[in-house]
């Protein structure tokens, strides 16, 4: 079960933005945007700077309940990125995702030195879930994934149940099925029909 990270702020926004705007970041501004981010911007930001902002940004309800509904029906639940992996390590741990996918940036001493690896592409996510899927035991058409942005396409196209959460409408067509709400748990009626599908 991948969930996107932009699927779980609240409407509108860009978690890779929101970030790099309160840690007063220069440059490229989002990397669904430019696919590629400068990592000598983070150079010399402290690791607990960044955790303090996510902590702070306005996260849609419903989430950690959510993932919990997916571990107590069977269902493992992965934020699937393209923006940095502190970033996915920082909304599993917190909310309880087993797993997370993103683009490493390396930090020594409690601060990000610059470097990081190379960019992560749409086409690295569907690598991420068929890679995770098969670690799992389970065909990647019998995975979900709910997303809310264009970059989301490829994942959508990876997995059998995919959910256009309070996403734009060119979104919308290129999923399974589309929620809209102010709760995460919306998903969780239509997360129900790939539970069922197992029975």
């Amino acid at each position: 079960m991948f969930f996107s990270v932009d699927c779980i702020l609240t409407r509108g926004s860009s978690l890779s933005r929101l970030v790099e705007e309160r840690l007063g970041l220069s440059g490229a501004s989002s990397v669904h945007e430019t696919r590629a981010t400068d990592a000598a911007r983070w150079s010399g930001i402290p690791e607990n700077a960044l955790h303090t902002q996510l902590a702070g940004l306005p996260m849609i309800p419903g989430i950690a309940e959510t993932t919990q509904w997916c571990w107590s029906s069977g269902l493992v639940p992965i934020v699937s990125s393209l923006t940095w992996t502190p970033i996915g390590a920082h909304l599993a741990e917190r909310f309880g995702f087993h797993s997370y996918a993103g683009r490493c940036l390396d930090a020594r001493n409690g601060r990000f030195t610059g470097q990081a690896g190379r960019p992560q592409t749409p086409a690295d996510q569907v690598e991420f879930v068929r890679r995770r899927a098969d670690d799992l035991g389970v065909a990647p058409h019998g995975c979900a994934a709910v997303g809310a942005c264009p970059t989301d396409g490829p994942l959508f196209g990876s997995v059998g149940l995919a959910i256009a959460f309070n996403a734009p409408s060119e979104v919308s067509a290129l999923a399974t099925t589309s929620v809209e709400g102010d709760d995460l748990r919306a998903v969780i009626p239509e997360l129900q029909r790939l539970t069922a599908s197992r029975v």
